[in-house]
Parts: structure tokens; C-alpha cells; sequence
């Protein structure tokens, strides 16, 4: 849906035309309407402006002024004029500052809102499913690395993916990985940058160790190389076909002489002194984040000086062991409250069960990884909760107890019961929250409207008093109440006009002015097409009645 803005210093012009376009059918237009220019641009900085149907000729700003000034706040609105015979000198300035189109005023509606429909289908046009499909593919390709990057990062997080998943997002993105294979895995670190380095100088060396990695393993396998943090790298390895007879410690040799090698030539030609952790055993895709962690570890707190590291994951200690499993656990639970924030009940469930599974549910919550997984989420409950303002009212219907000991339960299995119970109730809960704001902001509105029926009632300002756009208003309103916001204020209007005709002997031009109608042909024409009726035959007929009734 497109925004028209009708803009003219004559009312019955400016509420003519706004009917009109209400009621077109073959476009749908969220229509406004301003009776001079400085009005109109203040609409247009409260709000996107697609069309701009304005006459040329305005006391104060002109139209002409008023399209430079709407043209810098939204480059893409067409402009259509409506204009005098006396005018050329003025539309061929207008078409030269890059008006769509001009209409005589002397023509019939038709032509203008021809006018208007073809700035429509032009900016439709622009914005075509082709067009923005290759616009897209052409960005797509200039952001391919950005994107290679945070995929094998989601991948090293624990995303959740089937091998014809991966093989999709691989062909994608151009990774020349085989998504059914095992892959090694390899980290590494620059120790140290020279002194006088710059910050952009930074990104250009990390990409030349991505070219000493790359030209060392050369010729027998396919690698993906990442960056990460300020100071990380790794590397994705898959051996090409001919190394399968090779023994694990024969493999292990060959891969830590490689990356020995490319260690001394990053120290020796880049002048950077690099640690390097090499996976050595190959791994699968689902087992990626744990091998990461291990890896991680062995580069922070493994064996060595801390510079120039040297490692393999040949023979991983006891401690990266558990820090790997804490550090994989962290990110599901991480996982797990972000399904349950989004309202995501299905994930939420799916991922809490998968969890389960590793840990055993008939497993007591006494030690271990099952004690420290109930107060991890047992914490994330209560942040979540905390921000949600739950802290007060879910209480009340949950046993607390169970939240903050793990000795209520005497499995994981009734943890995870328990767990599962309390995401349901908290979605519950904010959905229902959110129902009572969204029919607070339809009660403020609606509010606003009969207190103000005389006033704007436009959706750019009824959009302001309840601190949103006027796109998402309007959805919103139609969402909650089963129709638009323009309905309910034409029904507003229409009934106050049918009140105000029977109850009282105001003269109709002035019942109109009360409603916002700027003319009495106007007020006659809307209340006309809503009842059959003119103003003075509603009066004529129905208030003998009312009086006959008292």
C-alpha cells in the first residue's frame, strides 16, 4: 500500500479527491491530506511519503517548494501537479526538477487519479520482484565472505542443521566442503602485532596468513578459512581422495608439519608471530562446537609460553574435556532461552528434550553436568522473568522452590518436566500481556478520536500519540478489532452527525465544521454516501420522531 498526499489551499478540491482515492479500487492508498504546504511537509517529516498529488499554485510555500523539500526527506516520491492553463513556465520548472507528472485542473477526476495510479505503478516498477531479486543477487555476491563467515560461526555455535540443510547452504554460498564428510578443524592466533601497526593494516595481514594457510595445504584438500575476534582465525579442512590409508599418527604428522610450516612463514614474511591448535582427527558436522571448544582451550590454557603455541588435539586433557562440554552446554542453554523469548514453544521443547537426552533423565541432579545445567537455566528463568515483570505474578502459580533447588527434584527428568511447565506458563503470560497493551493502544485511539473529531485525524498523527509508525498502526488496529482505523472514524464522524441533527438546531455547515469537514459540499457528499440521505432530509425525517417519542 502506497501513501498519497493530497495537498491544496482549496478544501473541497483537497476532500474530493481524498474520497476519491478512499474509494478506488483497482490501487490501495493510505491517503492524507494538508491544505497548504508548510501543513503538508509537516506530514511528510512525520511520516514515509510514496505519491505527492499537490497544486502548483499555494499561498506561502508553493508546490513547487514543497516537492524540493518532500523530495529531500523521501528521494523516491513522485510528484504529480495539478495546475492552470497560465502554468507552462512553472511545469516545465516542476518536470525539470523531476516531477512525475502534471494534470489542468480544468480536467476530470479520472485523469488525475490516472495520473496518480501510473506514479504507483512506476514506483512498483522500481521496487519489482526481478528487480529487487537482482539488486539482492548482486549485493548477495558482494557480502558472499561476511556471509561464508557467520555461517561457519552458527555452525561452530551448534547450529541445528540436516546434511541436505548444510549441502544447500554450501552450494549457496560457494563453500567447497562436502556436508556428508568429516571435516578438521584448526585455530589460530596472532600473538602479537608490531607496535606501529594500524587498525586497517589489521584485516589486510589476517588475510595474508589466510593466504599462507591456503597455499600450504595446497593441492590435497579443500579448506575455508575464517576470521574472528580481533586477533583468531581457523580453518574448515576436508582431505582430498588418496589419503584414507594413512594411519592417525601418519596424518597427525603430516597436518602439524604443514601448519609448522606455515607457522614460520607467517613469523618469517609477515612478521607475525602465530599460535596454531590443529584438529588432526577428522570430526563430523554435529560434533564441530565441542572440537571447537576443545580447541579453544588448548590455545588458551594449553601446554607452552603463550606465544607460538604448537598444539594438536591428539591427546586433549581432562579439564579441556569439561570445559568444552561447559562451554557447548552454555551455548545451548543460550539457545534454549532465546527459543523461549521468541515464543517459540516448539523450539523451546525441542531443544530442552535434546538436552535432556545427553545429560539422562533418570539421572540425579546431585554433581556434575545435570547440577550445573538445572542453575544455568534456573538463573536464565529468572533474568527472563525479571525482565518480563513475571517476578510478581508467576509465583503465585508455580512452586518457587523447585526453581531454585535442585534438590525438589529427584531426577532431571521432573527438572525438565518442571522447566518445561514454566515455558509454557511464561509464554502464556506475555501473550497475554501483549493482548492488553495492543487493545490499550486500540482504547487510546479510538479515545483520541471522539475527543478530537474536529482535529488531525490522520494516521501520521494518530500514529504519534501511541508511539508508533503509521504502517504498523494501521495493521495493528485492523488485526485487533476486524477493521481499519478509517472505518471506525467515518462510523464516529457519521454517528455524531446523525445525533447532532436531531438532538440540536445547529445549522448543518456548522455540524460539518464540528466534524473536520472544511466545506458544507463535502459533508453533504460523505453524509450522502453513507446513509442515502442528505444532512437536511435525515433531519427533516427522523427528528419529528425523536420529537414525537419525548
Amino acid at each position: 500500500m502506497y501513501r498519497l498526499l493530497i495537498v491544496d489551499d482549496e478544501p473541497i478540491i483537497v476532500e474530493g479527491l481524498f474520497d476519491k482515492f478512499l474509494q478506488l479500487t483497482t490501487h490501495a492508498f493510505e491517503v492524507y491530506k494538508a491544505y497548504n504546504g508548510e501543513e503538508a511537509l509537516g506530514i511528510a517529516r512525520r511520516a514515509r511519503v510514496d505519491l505527492l498529488l499537490t497544486d502548483l499554485k499555494m499561498p506561502g510555500m508553493n508546490g513547487l517548494e514543497l516537492q524540493q523539500a518532500v523530495q529531500l526527506l523521501w528521494p523516491k516520491c513522485k510528484t504529480v501537479f495539478l495546475t492552470g492553463h497560465s502554468d507552462f513556465q512553472s511545469i516545465q520548472s516542476s518536470m525539470r526538477g523531476g516531477a512525475f507528472d502534471y494534470v489542468l485542473k480544468m480536467e476530470m477526476d479520472a485523469k488525475i487519479i490516472e495520473a496518480v495510479t501510473r506514479g504507483a505503478d512506476a514506483i512498483a516498477e522500481e521496487h519489482s520482484h526481478a528487480r529487487l531479486l537482482s539488486d539482492a543477487r548482486h549485493r548477495w555476491t558482494q557480502a558472499l565472505p561476511i556471509l561464508c563467515k557467520e555461517y561457519v560461526l552458527e555452525l561452530l555455535e551448534g547450529e541445528r542443521t540436516s546434511p541436505q540443510g548444510r549441502a544447500a547452504r554450501f552450494a549457496e554460498l560457494r563453500l567447497p566442503l562436502d556436508a556428508g564428510a568429516p571435516v578438521h578443524l584448526g585455530i589460530g592466533r596472532v600473538d602479537e602485532w608490531q607496535g606501529d601497526i594500524r587498525p586497517g593494516d589489521k584485516s589486510l595481514l589476517l588475510y595474508g596468513v589466510h593466504n599462507v594457510i591456503e597455499e600450504h595445504f595446497a593441492g590435497g584438500c579443500r579448506i575455508v578459512f575464517v576470521t574472528y575476534g580481533n586477533d583468531r582465525f581457523l580453518w574448515l579442512l576436508q582431505m582430498k581422495p588418496g589419503t584414507e590409508r594413512e594411519t592417525a599418527m601418519q596424518r597427525q604428522s603430516r597436518i602439524l608439519g604443514i601448519v609448522e610450516s606455515a607457522q614460520t612463514a607467517c613469523r618469517t614474511y609477515l612478521k607475525l608471530p602465530c599460535s596454531f591448535v590443529a584438529g588432526c582427527e577428522p570430526c563430523c558436522w554435529e560434533e564441530l562446537p565441542r572440537k571447537f571448544g576443545q580447541l579453544d582451550f588448548l590455545l588458551t590454557r594449553g601446554l607452552g609460553l603463550g606465544r607460538e603455541i604448537l598444539l594438536s588435539d591428539a591427546s586433549p586433557s581432562p579439564a579441556a574435556t569439561n570445559d568444552t562440554a561447559a562451554r557447548v552446554q552454555e551455548r545451548e542453554v543460550t539457545q534454549l532461552m532465546q527459543a523461549l523469548e521468541r515464543k517459540d514453544d516448539i523450539g523451546f521443547h525441542r531443544r530442552l528434550a535434546d538436552i535432556s537426552s545427553a545429560i539422562g533423565e533418570t539421572e540425579a541432579i546431585r554433581s556434575g553436568m545435570a547440577l550445573t545445567l538445572f542453575y544455568s537455566l534456573s538463573a536464565s528463568f529468572l533474568q527472563l522473568m525479571n525482565r518480563s515483570g513475571l517476578l510478581e505474578s508467576l509465583p503465585e502459580r508455580i512452586d518457587m522452590n523447585k526453581l531454585l533447588g535442585a534438590q525438589e527434584h529427584a531426577a532431571w527428568r521432573d527438572a525438565a518436566r518442571f522447566f518445561g511447565e514454566l515455558a509454557d506458563l511464561i509464554i502464556e503470560k506475555v501473550e497475554d500481556e501483549s493482548g492488553r497493551e495492543t487493545s490499550e493502544v486500540v482504547e487510546r485511539v479510538q479515545s483520541y478520536v471522539r475527543e478530537h473529531i474536529d482535529g488531525d485525524l490522520s494516521l501520521a498523527r494518530l500514529s504519534e500519540i501511541v508511539f508508533l509508525t503509521p504502517f504498523y498502526l494501521s495493521r495493528l488496529y485492523k488485526q485487533q478489532t476486524g477493521r481499519s482505523l478509517t472505518d471506525y472514524i467515518t462510523e464516529v464522524k457519521l454517528g455524531m452527525a446523525k445525533e447532532m441533527l436531531v438532538s440540536t438546531n445547529r445549522k448543518i455547515y456548522e455540524i460539518g465544521i464540528h466534524l473536520g469537514f472544511h466545506s458544507s459540499p463535502y459533508f453533504n457528499h460523505f453524509f450522502k454516501k453513507q446513509t442515502n440521505m442528505t444532512p437536511q432530509e435525515y433531519r427533516d425525517t427522523w427528528t419529528p420522531r425523536a420529537v414525537k417519542q419525548d
